[in-house]
């Protein structure tokens, strides 16, 4: 995998793509997330509890606001 990181304001960044939607999104360089902060709100929404059709109805607003 190629990693490309830049320094901003003393916090070392990481091009990375989310594991699950493909997008592209800055993590901290010695970070494990695999998941863009979208895709992890609507994990975190199914491990709650939450139906499948309730956290992708959640996750397609919070896109489209």
């Amino acid at each position: 995998m190629r990693v490309i990181s830049r320094t901003t304001s003393g916090v070392n960044l990481q091009l990375k793509y989310c594991e699950c939607c493909s997008t592209l999104w800055l993590r901290r360089q010695q970070s494990n997330l695999t998941l863009c902060p979208s895709c992890r709100r609507a994990e975190d929404g199914l491990a709650a509890g939450s139906s499948f059709l309730e956290a992708w109805t959640r996750l397609r607003a919070e896109a489209h606001s």
